[in-house]
């Protein structure tokens, strides 16, 4: 069946094939390599939709520079949302469409991110027809001028997301928003949004697996992960995380680890004992 062309108003009843989401804030200085990524993927059947959160420098103007030239961009215009979590679930809102992808202002994406990622999106929905999908992959860790620091972001940060395959047992954020890829259906699990969320793809993950959706790792990088100081949130070296770091940053450390057990508990997780449990199980499993 064809699929109508998306229209440019916030409210749209129409429906893109792939919708991909950009929330920007005072990313001029390298939003620029980050559209032209976008661009240059091998597959196209997308548009990209973006909203600024009310930048100061020129963001707002290179984005109606590169949506005069390409129709496929969309520049969402509406009031300022004052966070990154909240701008990407505004644009998640007023966005129809079959598969939603999101996307940072300053990362590099592989030619083959939406591709590879929709191969992988179509197998599942084959597999588990109807249910809820996210698609997600690994990382190359790069500094501010993309030079490598790591091949791969999950060993860098001692992440082992093919541990963490069900609701009970996602006890901590182990899937990068940049690099995901959502279903129709799974957009439709996290509704309605509670008021307090860590991240949007944080709330995405729990609440595929609580729909009893599939969580699907693509075990290669598709995203080069810019590392600089504007980070929202960044890499963090595993190999750096020791006694030391943990006291210096324990107020840090608990706050992350209570948000992100409220968003479980939202979504009728258990007893903070059950949490801590799956906590310690994760990490004997990815020590050995």
């Amino acid at each position: 069946m064809p699929v109508p062309e998306a229209s440019g108003s916030a409210e749209s009843s129409q429906v893109d094939t792939i919708a991909i989401l950009m929330a920007t804030y005072n990313g001029e200085r390298h939003l620029r390599q980050q559209l032209d990524s976008i661009l240059g993927q091998s597959v196209g059947g997308w548009t990209l939709h973006i909203h600024d959160d009310g930048s100061t420098d020129s963001t707002s103007r290179l984005l109606a520079s590169y949506a005069a030239r390409d129709a496929r961009i969309i520049v969402h215009d509406y009031s300022p949302q004052h966070g990154a979590c909240a701008n990407f679930l505004s644009l998640l809102q007023r966005v129809n469409a079959r598969y939603y992808l999101f996307a940072d202002q300053d990362d590099v994406w592989h030619p083959d991110k939406v591709r590879t990622e929709m191969a992988a999106m179509r197998h599942a929905e084959t597999l588990h027809p109807g249910k809820p999908i996210l698609v997600h992959s690994d990382l190359t860790v790069v500094d501010e001028q993309l030079s490598p620091i790591a091949p791969s972001f999950f060993r860098y940060s001692g992440l082992h997301p093919e541990y963490l395959c069900s609701f009970d047992k996602a006890v901590l954020p182990f899937v990068t928003g940049c690099t995901v890829l959502l279903n129709a259906a799974a957009r439709q699990a996290m509704q309605p949004v509670p008021d307090k969320i860590t991240m949007h793809d944080a709330w995405a993950t729990l609440c595929t697996l609580h729909a009893g959706g599939e969580v699907v790792l693509v075990d290669k990088p598709l995203v080069k992960y810019r590392q600089h100081f504007g980070n929202t949130l960044g890499a963090r070296d595993i190999s750096k995380v020791n006694v030391g770091y943990r006291l210096q940053h324990l107020r840090r450390i608990i706050n992350e680890h209570h948000a992100h057990y409220q968003m479980l508990r939202h979504l009728g997780y258990g007893s903070v004992l059950k949490y801590l449990r799956e906590r310690v199980r994760y990490k004997l499993k990815a020590s050995n």
